[in-house]
């Protein structure tokens, strides 16, 4: 959108722990729900069987407390690199084959120069006929399977 890169380092550090962590999450919370705990109860101390989740609810919240964390730090890499992240070169730096790819890095008006390209293909036309990169735009040929 910026013509910028994410850190990638901070990106696989989002991934991996929001990932992780919600399983952490949510995980011991079916656990609790299938032993009968009720939902949205802010104090459950007075149910004597409840008691032994006490230490699992402190651990849900620390993981909770570390996911928000690890988003406020997505929200950090966001701004941060739209002024400093390493500038796109190509316009499509991943080879992906839909047409928004298509786009100059830095467009103009309307996002591309002259005439909006025609699609001919579906977006997601990979491994096709054993080419693994077919953009929208090249039309279909002769000897090319249609599905």
């Amino acid at each position: 959108m910026f013509g910028r890169y994410l850190n990638m380092t901070l990106g696989y550090i989002h991934f991996w722990v929001t990932m992780v962590g919600a399983y952490l999450i949510f995980w011991p919370m079916h656990y609790e729900g299938l032993a009968g705990m009720p939902r949205r109860y802010l104090d459950k101390s007075i149910w004597k069987s409840f008691n032994q989740f006490g230490d699992l609810d402190k651990m849900i919240t620390v993981v909770s407390i570390i996911v928000f964390a690890v988003q406020l730090m997505f929200v950090f890499n966001f701004f941060y690199s739209i002024f400093k992240g390493r500038k796109v070169t190509s316009e499509n730096p991943w080879g992906a084959n839909t047409l928004e790819w298509t786009t100059p890095i830095n467009p103009g008006h309307g996002n591309w120069v002259g005439e909006i390209p025609e699609v001919h293909r579906w977006p997601y036309d990979y491994g096709k006929d054993g080419r693994e990169f077919i953009p929208q735009t090249e039309p279909v040929g002769a000897n090319e399977s249609k599905h």
